[in-house]
């Protein structure tokens, strides 16, 4: 998801592995299926313009739309191309105070929106976040259903 040159990173991955062996790659599916991300992204979008982001440029999101990766793939000579969905839940013993601390510190976009913000409005921010993610918390669990995306291609046996 985040290098500069994708095509050039799965060749060179195709490279180190042997001959006829697989390559697989984890990619998060589509932001409105991972609220774990779209619940602070969404309500950062409300609040704070940002510019129109690049859809190739590196990005969490970047090959959320299936085929995407695979395509890379396969221009990078791989064969015998799968991609899988898979369907799973984020969960663990976390508050929603631990869940912003997290979200906040391990987002580099979200630390840029931040920078420029009053504590006020950043304060503002993360009650409207509390608010829209309450249903993904109870007795000190965080709960949150995710998509990734599961792409698998072959080196060539030659």
């Amino acid at each position: 998801m985040f290098f500069v040159d994708p095509v050039r990173g799965i060749r060179e991955a195709l490279r180190v592995v042997r001959n006829d062996a697989c390559v697989s790659f984890a990619v998060w599916g589509p932001e409105e299926a991972n609220p774990f991300f779209s619940t602070i992204n969404d309500v950062f979008d409300r609040f704070v313009e940002s510019p129109t982001e690049d859809p190739d440029a590196p990005d969490a999101f970047r090959f959320a739309a299936p085929g995407k990766l695979a395509g890379i793939l396969k221009n990078a000579g791989a064969e015998i191309i799968i991609e899988r969905q898979l369907d799973f839940q984020i969960e663990a013993a976390m508050s929603f105070e631990q869940f912003w601390r997290l979200r906040t510190e391990m987002s580099e976009s979200l630390r840029g929106k931040m920078a420029g913000l009053m504590p006020e409005k950043i304060e503002a921010i993360k009650q409207a976040v509390a608010d829209g993610a309450q249903e993904y918390f109870s007795s000190g669990k965080m709960n949150f259903p995710a998509e990734a995306l599961i792409v698998s291609g072959r080196k060539s046996a030659v």
